[in-house]
């Protein structure tokens, strides 16, 4: 039964970026089924004493808490409350209640919720319940190293297809989705996404897992001679590292397809950043390593991006002003409203209800996300909930810190790099842009996570547990 709802849980991985990342509400629905139902047939196995809670799931108790508490927390968001202790503990909520209602020459009701937006609330909470329960089922079915190596596989070969259906589409001119024509983004590669900038996220991701497996592959003795060296050589293009390496360089043109400014430098930047770090935790730069990064900066940047287009990213780099951009008003406008709303938040999923109110006519357009993850999610969570977020986000990192430096088994050292990376990347990029907005990228940073932990914890075959 356990095999059954691994093959299950990897079969959820693929899918979830192919219905346009998961976003439209059809799409979000399957999501949440799939992921309830293998929840509910795991809790079926462990009633029926076939299925054990693993180590790591223990270790895991406080991003239990903290994930009970943010998901109670958006239930409680879109409960209905007596209006006065709306009107003391979120005046500002309570008041847009009241002006809905003269609105609509109906009576106040006895009883108003927190969020402005109580059905997207609704579905903001039992979108953050299917994230726990993936998360779950990370730690619970992956309780083998070769099954830890069987995941992250899926995730390069997830990554992969979205690289090659987005670079062939684009080359092509066929500009299509998986389900439908491209409504927008003409001329770039976005994979089955709508948007490039949450292509480039997924991508980031997929490629920390690619960075994970190939640093897990590394062989950091140092060859006594040149026939131990060729012999080595030889068993490596004989090998999957070849399959890998080509992966990654089939990502990285897909990454420079969809000329996202801070998709790319996202990548680039945790690349090495995480790179630095494995040095100073392993307290060591093993010839393979560096051979390892020289390759990926010289012949993904100098040779293959170049076909593809680098310089066409750059040149957007160059361009960028803050004149020219309306986000940093947007920003200025979700500051405002964090001010206003920062004890309760106006609720999960309410920001496109709540900025209209702050616009102050400094940008055009319309805006039903900040562009900003740091700034979204204290504004409708509350900056109470978006603190505890924060500390899971951050206990992930060091737990991904203590398994570089700690663990001796290569797997777990080169999860531990992928979960740094792979966190680290969509931190720089949220700062700009919406992909934790982005129900399959959510899903597979949630994953990143849980590998933080599973990296730390799972044991090994014939190791003593640290």
């Amino acid at each position: 039964m356990k095999q059954v709802l691994f093959l299950a849980l990897l079969a959820v991985m693929l899918w979830l970026p192919l219905p346009e990342g998961s976003k439209p509400e059809w799409a979000m629905g399957i999501m949440m089924m799939l992921v309830f139902g293998l929840a509910l047939f795991w809790l079926l196995g462990y009633a029926l004493n076939r299925l054990p809670v693993t180590l790591v799931f223990q270790k895991a108790r406080w991003f239990h808490v903290g994930f009970i508490l943010i998901t109670s927390w958006l239930f409680i968001q879109q409960t209905p409350l007596p209006a006065d202790w709306v009107k003391t503990i979120s005046p500002h909520a309570w008041d847009i209640h009241s002006q809905a209602s003269l609105a609509l020459e109906l009576p106040l009701p006895e009883w108003l919720p927190l969020s402005i937006d109580p059905f997207a609330t609704l579905v903001t909470a039992l979108l953050t319940m299917a994230y726990y329960l993936l998360f779950c089922l990370c730690l619970l079915l992956i309780d083998r190293p070769e099954k830890l190596k069987i995941f992250a596989w899926v995730l390069v070969i997830s990554g992969i297809l979205q690289a090659v259906f987005g670079s062939l589409t684009t080359l092509s001119g066929l500009e299509v989705l998986l389900f439908r024509d491209k409504p927008s983004y003409f001329g770039v590669a976005t994979g089955t996404f709508v948007n490039r900038n949450s292509f480039a996220g997924f991508l980031e991701m997929t490629l920390a897992a690619g960075m994970g497996l190939l640093i897990a592959q590394l062989n950091e003795r140092p060859s006594q001679s040149w026939q131990e060296w060729l012999h080595r050589t030889l068993k490596t293009l004989m090998s999957n590292k070849v399959i890998l390496r080509t992966g990654l360089a089939i990502m990285v043109i897909g990454l420079v397809l969809s000329r996202s400014r801070m998709g790319n430098t996202a990548f680039f930047t945790s690349l090495m950043v995480t790179g630095f770090l494995y040095v100073i935790c392993r307290k060591q730069l093993s010839r393979s390593m560096v051979v390892l990064f020289v390759s990926l900066l010289v012949i993904d940047i100098a040779i293959v991006s170049q076909w593809f287009g680098l310089e066409k990213v750059v040149e957007r780099l160059e361009q960028t002003s803050l004149e020219r951009e309306t986000r940093p008003n947007v920003s200025e406008a979700t500051l405002n409203a964090i001010g206003d709303y920062g004890l309760t938040g106006s609720g999960g999923g309410s920001f496109y209800t709540t900025l209209p109110s702050y616009h102050d006519g400094s940008w055009r357009g319309y805006y039903d996300l900040a562009h900003n993850d740091f700034l979204q999610f204290p504004l409708e969570f509350g900056l109470l909930a978006y603190a505890i977020l924060a500390l899971m986000v951050l206990s992930a990192v060091w737990h991904a810190i203590v398994a570089m430096r700690q663990r001796r088994n290569r797997l777990m050292i080169g999860m531990g790099f992928t979960a740094f990376m792979g966190i680290l990347a969509i931190m720089i990029h949220s700062s700009v842009d919406f992909n934790l907005q982005i129900p399959s990228n959510s899903a597979y940073f949630i994953c990143m996570m849980a590998l933080a932990l599973l990296a730390r914890y799972l044991p090994t075959v014939g190791k003593t547990r640290r």
